[in-house]
């Protein structure tokens, strides 16, 4: 029997942390013989990972696993990203043509559609996550309680925000109102709480907490991908 293994590039390491703390397990649990995670390489010669700045980064960093992993008869490999579609690189293909699409499902549809085209592989699944990772962490909004307390009441709010939009996914990417800024606020924002909010630590914990399943009841988007690296 063949085995699956998926190599994912993610953004940063709240990306890396959630793919090897909680959705690693989850495919392998579906099928996956292996699930493996790698920083964007931002620059070699500083050995610098994590951030997205320039859509070059990602393509060379594809083209080096790509190389690295040859599918054989005992292994196919699958390549798939973890990237966020808030601040997107302006040279990400297709930017400068689908940037202002209003709806956003079809935004991020179109540009992981011309990511695939311009890798040209059937190995690749490209996932733009809608916003940001963070639109995950408003699936489990409570959870962030155990972590900063004293913060009920500006989480309530965020709640009461979400409602509005009707899923997380749909909280928008302004740079005052993007899902991070909107946490980041509610946790730091009461000068009383003396709380510097820990993206990575709260992503994986959040997440873990509410679980793959919820997650992807929640996030349509979110769910599509899962789905393809199951079923691939």
């Amino acid at each position: 029997m063949t085995a699956k293994i998926i190599h994912v590039l993610c953004e940063g390491q709240t990306e890396q942390g959630f793919v090897e703390k909680i959705l690693k397990p989850y495919l392998m649990i579906n099928g996956c013989a292996a699930v493996k995670s790698i920083l964007v390489t931002t620059n070699k010669k500083k050995n610098a990972c994590g951030g997205l700045v320039t859509y070059a980064h990602a393509y060379n960093d594809l083209q080096i696993m790509f190389g690295s992993n040859r599918d054989g008869e005992y292994a196919k490999h699958i390549f798939t990203t973890m990237f966020d579609l808030y601040a997107l690189p302006n040279d990400f293909p297709g930017y400068e043509n689908f940037h202002s699409i209003t709806d956003r499902y079809d935004r991020v549809e179109a540009f992981e559609s011309a990511f695939a085209d311009v890798i040209g592989s059937d190995r690749f699944i490209p996932y733009i996550q809608l916003h940001e990772y963070e639109a995950l962490v408003f699936c489990g909004l409570d959870y962030l309680k155990e972590m900063y307390k004293g913060v009920d009441k500006n989480i309530e709010a965020l709640k009461a925000e979400l409602a509005e939009v009707g899923n997380p996914e749909l909280v928008n990417d302004n740079p005052k109102t993007a899902p991070s800024k909107r946490i980041i606020k509610a946790i730091e924002g009461d000068k009383r709480t003396h709380y510097n909010y820990d993206k990575p630590k709260a992503g994986k914990f959040v997440a873990e907490k509410v679980g793959v399943d919820e997650l992807r009841a929640k996030c349509r988007h979110f769910n599509d991908w899962i789905e393809k690296l199951i079923n691939c």
